[in-house]
Order: C-alpha cells, then structure tokens, then sequence
C-alpha cells in the first residue's frame, strides 16, 4: 500500500549496490560501453520503480569487503573506484533513467523528470586511506569529483579515522586524519553520516562540525541492545544538529533477541525514535542488500572464492563473515531464517510501510516526511 504518490520524496536511507547489477555491468560490459545495454535499466531501475523509491542513499564501497564474487576486493579504493565507474560508464552510454545527485539542481531534476536519483555513500573511510605511512585528503576530493556526496566515517571496525561500535573498549576518539577528513568533507558539501560510529568517536565528530549529520541505519539501543543501534542521547544530538536518523529493517537492529521480528517491532523502534528526535528528525534505512551469498549459510565457510553454483541472489541475507556465519564485521547479528524484519525484508516489500505508518497513527504529512522528505531536506542543506 503505497498512498503517497505526488509532490512526495521517497528515499531508502541505506541500500548497498546490487551485487547483480555489478555482475550484469562485467558480462555486458562491452554492450554497454557501446550503449546496446543498460545494467542499471535491466536491474536496478525495475526494482526501484516496483517499490516506489525514487532517491537511494547508495553504498558503493567502504571498510567492511562483501563476501561476494563480483563485486568487492580487498583493494577499498579500487572497489569503490569500480563501482562508481560502473555507474559512470551507464551514464556516459546513454542510460537516462538516473541521475547522480551532486546538487539541488539534480534533486530537482529527478523529481521533475520522475529519474531515480542515486546519493553515493561510503560505508566506512578506509577507501580514503592512502599508503600505509602517509594519510592525504587527495582520495576523498577524487570521490567528491566522482559524485560521492555522503560519508560514513567507520564500519563496525577500526580504520585510520576512527573505532567503529566493535571497538568501543578502545574509548577512542577520531584520529588526526579522522579530523581532516570530517573538515574537508564539512569544506566540500560531503553529507557526515555517524552509522556504526563509536559513542567516543560520535561525540568528538559532533565537537567538530555544526552542519547536520545522519545515522543512515540503525535501530533505538533503547528498545534492542544490538551494538550498532544508538542511545537516546545520540539520537537527540542528531536531531538538533538538524539531521536524521534511519530505522534499519535489520532483525537484530530491530529486535536483537528474536528470531523473527515483526511489523509491531518496527514501528516501536519508528514511534520511539520519533518520541525522541521528532517526526522532522526520522527516516527509513532498510539496509537492503543483494549479495551472492552460500546457498547453505551455515556449512559454508571463506565462500567469496567459490563458483555461482555454491551461491545465490538472495536479497534477504545480508554479508557475513567469510569465517563464522551470523557474525558482521565483528558483531554478533546472529543466524535467522531472516535477517530482516517480517514483511519488510525485501525491496518488492518496501511500499507496505505506507501502509503500517498509516494504521499506527501517522498522517500523510508525516509519513511523507519519514518516507523521504527529512532526508531530502538535509541534503539539499548540504548540498
């Protein structure tokens, strides 16, 4: 049920690049060079239009390396490098189906033209880290140039800008480049996003820029102890600076404790964030991934080097660690029939959120708002 449909921004918060897209951009690359293919028009545009988003906060690289076949490497730089390029060529070749939004003139564009418009994202810095005994801002002024236009400083894990949630034990703050890298993103308009970002490392971040910052996708640590999910306190900082903070649809975001959470456990964390940050201040960051992943996830273990026959598309599972199933990047999410909520797990399911939001209450002011608008608004501020 998807009741808003004019004058209304829509926007998934958090969605990594489809590993599909990668692979049907390399086994037609030459096609699409020429301009006889679009990757992007026979993967991701049909999806999209299905679930009526029309702007993606989309992760093109970052810390943690996807366990899948086509789409990652241990080279950071290179591949994220990759995927923009990916996107880049389809622009180059003539797709015109999206846009990559760099300014309010192609927010404008894609609402005007009714386009899909991509926010490149960084999923963690250390794509931006140079060589091992020299730091430098060249790399994250080459993304900028490329389209990058939001930055979440950490994964779960440590880089050179800062501990991420699984190393809270450091107590650490943001490191010296840590702190170059917030002002220069501050200097080029890059959007500062706190996502699995230690509370040490949050609060020195928030020392150090007044622009308004996002969580892309979390859940209330009120509600579900899940270590990427962020405090009261955190959540109210974000809103006064003007941000917004993304309810994942992760489970264990959600509702670390069970299984399989339901749409009652999803609109507690959306009610309480709201209770605490304001209906201006809330978002939706599904974190919806698309991952060739091991086809039995608990017998297989270092799959990233096997065939396409060990593995499948399954946009309902999201990475896990090549070495022990149910752990992310040094969290515990663990082992479900679902890693998502019940009912919201998946891109087709999206829309039904309308729905849900309507029937707990919310009116089409607000809804519009979670749905897209809060969001939008702050990347027009830092654009």
């Amino acid at each position: 049920m998807n009741v808003i449909t004019n004058n209304t921004y829509i926007m998934d918060c958090h969605q990594h690049i489809l590993d599909d897209f990668i692979f049907a951009f390399l086994e037609h690359e030459k096609e699409v060079v020429k301009g006889t293919f679009s990757a992007f028009d026979t993967v991701y545009a049909p999806m999209l239009r299905e679930e009526g988003v029309n702007f993606v906060n989309l992760v093109v690289g970052g810390d943690h390396v996807v366990q899948v076949l086509y789409s990652a490497s241990n080279l950071r730089f290179w591949d994220a490098h990759k995927k923009i390029d990916a996107l880049l060529t389809e622009l180059e070749s003539g797709c015109s189906s999206f846009v990559i939004c760099r300014s309010s003139e192609d927010i404008d564009r894609v609402v005007e033209e009714g386009l899909i418009g991509l926010f490149l994202s960084l999923e963690g810095g250390i794509p931006l880290q140079g060589k091992p005994n020299l730091n430098l801002l060249s790399s994250l002024r080459s993304f900028y140039r490329m389209g990058l236009r939001s930055l979440q400083l950490t994964g779960n894990g440590r880089n050179r800008l800062g501990d991420g949630v699984a190393q809270e034990r450091t107590q650490g703050r943001l490191t010296t480049f840590g702190r170059q890298v917030v002002e220069e993103a501050d200097r080029l308009g890059i959007l500062l996003d706190t996502a699995q970002l230690s509370d040490n490392g949050f609060y020195h971040l928030m020392e150090l820029t007044n622009r308004p910052v996002v969580d892309s996708h979390c859940g209330c640590l009120a509600i579900s102890d899940f270590p990427g999910n962020i405090s009261d306190e955190r959540i109210a900082r974000i809103a006064s600076s003007g941000g917004v903070v993304g309810i994942s649809f992760r489970a264990a975001n959600i509702a670390m404790h069970k299984d399989w959470p339901t749409a009652e456990d999803l609109i507690n964390q959306i009610n309480h964030a709201v209770s605490i940050a304001g209906v201006d201040h809330v978002g939706l960051g599904p974190d919806f991934s698309a991952f060739l992943t091991p086809v039995d996830r608990v017998r297989e273990r270092g799959y990233s080097n096997l065939g396409p026959e060990d593995t499948q598309f399954n946009r309902l599972t999201p990475v896990q660690s090549e070495k022990f199933p149910g752990w992310v990047d040094g969290v515990w999410n663990g082992v479900r029939k679902s890693d998502f909520v019940d009912g919201y797990g998946a891109h087709g399911e999206f829309p039904g959120i309308t729905g849900l939001l309507l029937t707990n209450g919310y009116n089409l002011e607000q809804i519009g708002k979670i749905l897209g608008g809060n969001m939008i608004r702050v990347y027009r501020d830092s654009l």
